[in-house]
């Protein structure tokens, strides 16, 4: 199977750990904020004209679930969700997240041609769909990341370790199954030209195999080489 997933991928992600499917489920996506005006009123739905749960003071911490392009957020209020105006918050940062863009369409450039990853808008449980797509076929696969790592799998099927969680150097795990490596973190810092663009603290992931491969913050695989030669490349990111 590990063999059939690069096929299907032309080494677009580079696999590592062999896992069950089954076994992994990741939260859907969600941020933080921080109500910035004296006092920001909470709506039922996203209108002004909208019945009003209640009330939140200046500092007050939500979770946020969504935001709409009027200018509502989405949040949870009380265990339910309700809508606040997205102006009077203040967003906190969040942990650097590997995981592919889903309003990106991404286009590289490997060793049989160019190839495109194309988010479909939906899930299956709370992993990501994703279309590869060559001049000649359109496969699915699922991403997914979580506290532990970074995943790549296919639905109903296995799913593999692109990055282990904490990203640290010296960070490893085995890839494939037993006797076929290991993969490790050596860099956090690396900047990495393409066709693209340049990205800047990339994590670097090296295999005993040769294989090198360079992860952007808030993009996901961006380089891949292998003997000092390129085996992958994003070329484009667009929007979808």
């Amino acid at each position: 199977m590990k063999i059939l997933l690069k096929v299907l991928i032309t080494l677009t992600l580079v696999v590592s750990i062999l896992m069950p499917f089954q076994t992994t489920s990741f939260a859907a996506s969600t941020s933080s904020a921080t109500v910035n005006t004296k006092a920001l009123n909470v709506r039922e739905k996203p209108t002004t004209h909208s019945m009003k749960k209640g009330v939140l003071k200046k500092g007050t911490k939500v979770t946020v679930y969504l935001k709409t392009k009027s200018g509502w957020s989405q949040i949870k209020y009380k265990s339910k969700k309700a809508y606040v105006s997205t102006k009077y918050l203040k967003f906190i940062s969040k942990k650097a997240s590997y995981l592919l863009d889903k309003t990106k369409i991404y286009t590289y450039k490997g060793t049989d041609g160019t190839f495109q990853l194309i988010p479909t808008g939906k899930k299956y449980d709370s992993w990501d769909i994703w279309h590869n797509s060559t001049p000649t076929e359109t496969q699915k696969f699922i991403v997914g990341e979580n506290s532990k790592g970074l995943y790549t799998g296919y639905i109903d099927s296995e799913y593999y370790i692109d990055i282990k969680y904490p990203a640290k150097v010296g960070q490893k795990w085995d890839i494939g199954y037993e006797g076929e490596g290991q993969a490790r973190i050596t860099s956090l810092t690396k900047t990495v030209k393409t066709k693209a663009g340049t990205f800047k603290n990339c994590i670097e992931v090296k295999e005993d195999s040769g294989i090198i491969t360079y992860y952007a913050q808030h993009i996901g695989q961006v380089k891949t080489v292998r003997n000092g030669k390129t085996v992958t490349e994003l070329i484009s990111l667009k929007k979808k």
